[in-house]
This record gives C-alpha cells, structure tokens and sequence, in this order.
C-alpha cells in the first residue's frame, strides 16, 4: 500500500489571483516567467498581458507590478547579477521553450537558499534572452507576431491571417470551411497558442500594424489595411497591446531604409511568426545537477514535494526513498538532509512554528496526485515570495499535512525532560552543559536520559548539539556576520576552533560560504 494521498479526487484547491505591489529589485534582475494561465506585468505606464511560456526580462533597479489571474502560475525569479553582459541591461520579452521549464523552477528553487552549491545564469539562458526581442526602457520596439497553432486546421486559418490581417471571417466560417467543429477550433488556438481565437487574431493585426508604421505608413490606412473599422477602435486595441498610441508608435519606429516597392509587409509579419515557430536554434538548458540540502536540526516543523524526480531523505536515523508527487512531514529538532536526484526538483510546501519533535507527529511520506500539481506551485511561489493573494495562509499546507500525519499528544509533555534540554539549547546555543549535568539538573539517569534523546532526536546530545550550532552558524554568516562573531554567538573559545569544525561540516571555511552567495531570507522559513 502507498503512502496515503493529501486530495482526493475533486478537492484540489482551486488557485486563487495573486499581486504582487509595485517593488525594483535593486541589486538583481528579474525573470518573470508565465508557467500556467495569465499575468500581467506592469512596467511604467506599459501593462504587458503575458500567457503561458511568456517571459520578461527586467533589469535590476526598474519598478514593476504583477498581477496573475485566477488559476494562473507565475515565477518571479531573481537573478544572479554579476558578469552578465551589457546586452542584459534592458527589458527583454521573450519565450521560455518547453524543455527550459524545470530548469527555471529548479532555478526559483536554488534562490530560495536551502540547497548546496552556487547559483549562476547558465550561459544557454542569456544566449535565450539576449537574442530576443528586447526595447529599453524608456522605449518600445516593433509588437512581435502571436505564437503560431500546431495543428493543421488552426494552422491553416493562422497563416490565412497574418497573410491578410483584415480578413473578418469569423471562426464558425471556417470551422464549416475546413469541415471541423467551432468548438475543437477554439480549444486548439487557445491550448496551443495562449490565446483565444479573437484575442490571437487582434494580436497578429497590431504586429502588422506595426510594420506598416515601421515602414512610415499613414495612421487612418494602417488601421484599414490590418482590419479595424474606425480609427478609434484601432489606437484602442493599439495601446492595449503594445502601451502607446499609433502615432506615439509611429514617432518612436520610423524605419530609415524605405520599404521595396514588390514587399508585402503582412507577408513579411507572417514569414517572422512561422520563422520564429518553426525555429530549432534554442539553445539546450543545462542539465538539473545532484545536490541536496546542508545537513540541520530544523526550527521548524517542514512539509517538502518532489515535484520531479526522486530524492533520498535521511531524518535522525532513518532513511526514505521518494518519487514524484511523494511529500514528507519532518518535524523540527531532529537533524535531517536530503540527497536530490539529477534531474529531480524538491521544493518546500510550508512550515510551522516548533522547537522540538517531542509533542509533533513523527515523520511520515504522503502523496500528491498530477492534478495538483499546478495548485503546489501557486503555493511555493506564495509562501516565499511577495507574488500571493490578497489573503493569503502560508501554514495552509502544513496544517493539512500534519492532520493527516497527527499522533495526539499526551498531557502533561510540556516539563519532558527532552523538551527541557532542547528549548534551554536553541535559547542559548553557548550552553555548554554535559549530559551528566543535564542528568543531575532534571533528576533523570543518564543512561535513560540518553536513550529517551536519541529516540526523540535520533542523534546523540553531542552530535544533535554541534548540528544545531551549524545550522545556526550558516544563519549567522548569511547575516554578514564574522566568523569570529559567529563562533562567539555559538559558545566556541577561538574562532580557529569554530572554523575548524566549519570545513570538516562543509569542506569550506566560513569565508568561502560567504563568497558564494547562499541567500539567507528563507532560512528560517524552511529548513533551520
């Protein structure tokens, strides 16, 4: 039997909308990236709708807001900012290929800071983002071509539209046409391009009315020529799109070279869009290394997913295989690590408050079905990121983990001799009492209080205490501390003897750890 699912059938939550506030990241880009549905991203007075595999490059130091539709999932992933190359430092729109798409989860996960090794923009995504279509700042450039449908029907009416932008056959027209129904028809446009039928058609007028604006062409005929009855109708639909007027966009994109007199612009938009879908020159994404977490004694009750892959988790002194959809309960204050399979992706669902594992359910592996994948990821993005709901529980998942995990605990476990030594530890990490004081303090035999701590913790009291200060000690360090304050905080005579104990824990003094980056702002959220 396996291990027992989180939602039945028909219970996965439905996703909620999400906002982010107007926010710069000041030291490092941005990469905003559309995984499920529809956001909006707002950059000055410009609002980009996005659908699925849009993405928006944005350099540090530009404000923006986010704004993701209901049933949506969105990825605001800080970059690593150094050595990018100049190129970079503009708002770049471009597409995320299907096989980039674990790597950038991967990616959103790394920057949440509980896992081993560095973070770096691999060299296959700034060739993606610096070949794409990109604008500064303070200007816009020519609105790119929809995405074209893969089936042949859908395919067929696309190229039929970007050829003459101003057809108005409507799609019931040609369902009957090409003898296949309306309803089949809209589904496919919008499962295969992001958007509905109406919406792509609107899009694929505007791209062409950028051209012939390109190409210096009269305002009032260009909105003709693409399709628009009034002119009203189209500097509306324009601005929608693109975030200026017409004539904004006309005074802004004047082409210097004159357009040849045997060049058919519509025909050229529509050789872009079938260039540009029928392109194989996307660079591969670096292959999802093996890495794994630091070995710690948690602050705090931890529920993780595997979303891809497996992973190995070791808690005290037992051991779990995990495959894809399988979660795990770890309680707090007992020292744990995870080993991450190549290729795998693990993220946190959510935490709650607790010191120790003396009153907490014990550990146990639960499942997630496919269906609720998507809902999982709305999840990690809101509990550690500012992209969320207007109301948001970010203990929601945890809690429903722990009912289902839940061993009620016996009255009275509030003065455990084991809680007593592991709330004095965490409140006072110098405390350098042996376990033959802690047995005189508590009146309990030594023999007995050793074996009742290695069954709450699954650690000796001197290996779970040197765990603790190591977990605090990278804390610390992500903090800006000294090492030599550090060592002070956790109770070492000499720095010497705590960077000592740091290489032989992390095969890097506390230096190197520092050089490399680890982010600290969700240390405490997740794993210590």
């Amino acid at each position: 039997m396996g291990p027992r699912l989180v939602f039945s059938a028909g219970e996965v939550p439905k996703i909620p909308a999400a906002r982010l506030a107007s926010i710069a990241n000041e030291r490092e880009p941005l990469l905003f990236w559309v995984h499920t549905g529809r956001a909006e991203l707002q950059i000055g007075d410009r609002v980009r709708s996005l659908t699925v595999g849009a993405a928006v490059w944005v350099p540090a130091g530009i404000a923006y807001s986010i704004q993701v539709d209901p049933g949506a999932v969105a990825f605001p992933i800080p970059m690593p900012a150094a050595d990018l190359p100049p190129t970079l430092n503009r708002i770049i729109d471009f597409e995320i290929p299907a096989a980039w798409q674990d790597w950038l989860v991967h990616q959103f996960a790394h920057n949440l800071g509980f896992l081993r090794g560095g973070t770096a923009v691999g060299a296959g995504l700034l060739e993606l983002v610096a070949g794409a279509h990109s604008h500064d700042a303070d200007a816009s450039v020519s609105y790119a071509p929809p995405k074209l449908p893969r089936s042949a029907e859908a395919l067929e009416i696309a190229r039929t539209l970007l050829r003459t932008p101003a057809d108005d056959t409507d799609l019931a027209q040609f369902a009957r046409q090409l003898k296949i129904g309306v309803r089949t028809l809209q589904r496919r446009f919008t499962e295969e391009t992001g958007l509905p039928f109406v919406r792509w058609r609107t899009t694929a007028r505007i791209a062409a009315a950028t051209v012939y604006l390109d190409a210096g062409r009269e305002i009032g005929w260009t909105g003709m020529q693409v399709g628009f009855a009034t002119p009203a109708g189209f500097t509306r639909a324009f601005r929608e799109h693109t975030g200026m007027t017409p004539s904004d966009y006309a005074r802004a994109h004047r082409r210097s070279t004159p357009i040849q007199e045997n060049e058919t612009l519509a025909q050229g938009v529509a050789l872009l869009s079938e260039e540009g879908a029928q392109s194989d020159s996307a660079p591969a994404p670096p292959t999802i290394p093996a890495t794994g977490t630091w070995a710690r004694v948690n602050d705090f009750h931890v529920v993780i997913w595997i979303y891809r892959g497996s992973a190995r988790v070791t808690f005290g002194d037992r051991t779990w295989n995990l495959r894809r959809g399988d979660a795990m309960w770890l309680p707090a204050g007992v020292r744990n690590s995870v080993e991450i399979g190549e290729g795998s992706l693990l993220l946190p669902l959510g935490s709650q408050p607790g010191a120790s594992p003396v009153n907490a359910p014990p550990p146990r592996v639960l499942h997630f079905a496919r269906e609720a994948e998507a809902y999982l990821l709305h999840t990690v993005v809101a509990n550690y990121t500012h992209l969320r709901p207007e109301i948001h529980d970010p203990a929601q998942i945890a809690r429903q983990v722990r009912s289902i995990a839940a061993v009620r605990p016996s009255a009275g476990r509030q003065t455990d001799p084991i809680e007593r030594m592991l709330a004095a530890l965490r409140g006072d990490p110098k405390d350098s009492r042996t376990l033959s004081d802690w047995s005189a303090r508590l009146g309990v035999d030594k023999n007995m209080l050793h074996k009742r701590f290695v069954a709450a913790t699954g650690q000796s009291y001197p290996h779970w205490r040197a765990q603790l200060r190591m977990t605090l000690a990278r804390a610390h360090l992500e903090e800006g501390l000294s090492a030599g304050e550090t060592a002070r905080r956790l109770g070492y005579a000499h720095a010497s003897g705590f960077t000592k104990v740091f290489v032989a824990t992390h095969g890097m003094s506390p230096r190197d750890y520092q050089r490399r980056g680890w982010r600290g702002a969700t240390e405490g959220l997740i794993d210590s």
